[in-house]
């Protein structure tokens, strides 16, 4: 019988080595499945109780879309609009919301002198804007249709007495001493109907001449001449410093004159007025500039004394900065210049006013307005006003 020999030996050991580790890494294997299998049953259990104990989530009840046709709705925006309208001074808004009961049962418009008050007034004293809209909102207020448009109709015929622009009811206040009594005001409506290109000196003594009178623009949109705004603003200008009681001196009250710029400094100076104010509007070859300003000799003026000279500054700020505030017109200041024969001829305080550029569409179109006149006249009469209580 043959001995088994050594290699033989090892090789079959060798061989139940690997089977022992092949099946001890299957075993490895299998138990690695069973427990993720184990853990991810434990996760789908747990996510399920975790889930079974959750109350379901409620869906939330949209808020209710407001309806147009609700009065209070209708009427926060009507008064939204009048906010609106008084940052913008616009009167034409104001006028189409708010009306009242006429003694016939109708809705009447208040008129646009009374609501253009109104508008200022609150500009100027936010008090009464507060109050002004406490009461817009309050149940004396009613929304009401005026044809096809909705309207604010008040409780009062008056709408002054939703500020503090008139007297309440059964209330007498005495009269204030007007800030114009005993003061003349010499208005000049710049520029005529002709222009006169023949010259004249600048100044008292002055070697450098310029043309008597120009032409002066005119609008771009609305197609009016200067010299036609100009009279128009400085006829309602001289009405309202009367209504102040100031007295007032016209340098010319008709387009169809020939007046030059020296003389018209001249009349006014002679007339016994304390100050002049000469109306003008402005124009640019650019045709977006839009703004105000006033114009100043200046303090190295060779015709005009030193003394007038600060005035006519003084009165050129006061009359700008009251313009500005009013009508919301882009402040341009004052500018000074010694160029303007209508001011280096003039012995008395004056300012020349530049209302605003006919050369830009939207300021033009807004000075042909009665309601923007009314607004111009207005700054300008405040600066007035402020020139002689300063």
């Amino acid at each position: 019988m043959k001995k088994t020999s050594k290699t033989g030996i090892n090789i079959l050991i060798f061989i139940i080595l690997i089977l022992v580790l092949a099946l001890g890494i299957l075993a490895i294997v299998q138990y690695g499945r069973f427990r993720d299998q184990m853990e991810e049953k434990a996760r789908q259990e747990a996510q399920a109780e975790a889930e079974a104990t959750v109350t379901p989530t409620q869906t939330p009840t949209p808020e209710p879309t407001p309806d147009p046709s609700d009065p209070e709705v209708i009427r926060e925006q009507l008064i939204g609009s009048i906010q609106t309208a008084i940052e913008e001074n616009n009167v034409n808004t104001m006028a189409n919301i708010l009306r009242y009961t006429a003694s016939d049962g109708s809705i009447t418009a208040y008129p646009a002198e009374d609501v253009a008050e109104v508008l200022l007034h609150l500009k100027r004293d936010s008090a009464d804007y507060w109050n002004f809209f406490t009461a817009l909102r309050s149940e004396s207020t009613s929304v009401n249709a005026d044809g096809e448009s909705q309207v604010l109709v008040l409780s009062t015929q008056d709408l002054r007495k939703m500020t503090n622009t008139a007297p309440k009811e059964g209330e007498s206040i005495q009269p204030e001493t007007p800030v114009g009594e005993g003061k003349m005001v010499a208005i000049d409506a710049g520029h005529q109907a002709q222009g006169d290109s023949n010259q004249e000196p600048i100044g008292p003594g002055a070697s450098q001449t310029k043309a008597r009178v120009a032409s002066g623009t005119s609008g771009c949109v609305s197609g009016v001449p200067e010299y036609e705004l100009n009279l128009t603003v400085a006829l309602k200008l001289r009405d309202e410093l009367e209504r102040r009681g100031y007295s007032t001196y016209m340098i010319r009250e008709d387009n169809e004159v020939n007046v030059s710029n020296a003389e018209r400094a001249q009349l006014a100076s002679q007339s016994g007025a304390d100050i002049l104010v000469r109306i003008h509007a402005n124009g640019s070859e650019n045709s977006s500039v839009a703004g105000a300003l006033t114009m100043a000799p200046s303090t190295s003026n060779p015709y005009v004394d030193g003394q007038i000279v600060q005035e006519c500054q003084r009165l050129s700020q006061l009359v700008i900065d009251s313009f500005c505030a009013v009508t919301g017109a882009q402040n341009q200041g004052v500018y000074q210049t010694d160029e303007m024969s209508g001011l280096n001829w003039c012995a008395i305080p004056a300012t020349l006013v530049e209302m605003g550029y006919m050369t830009n569409p939207e300021e033009d179109a807004r000075m042909q307005t009665e309601e923007y006149q009314a607004l111009m006249v207005q700054g300008i009469a405040d600066g007035i006003d402020s020139y002689f209580t300063s």
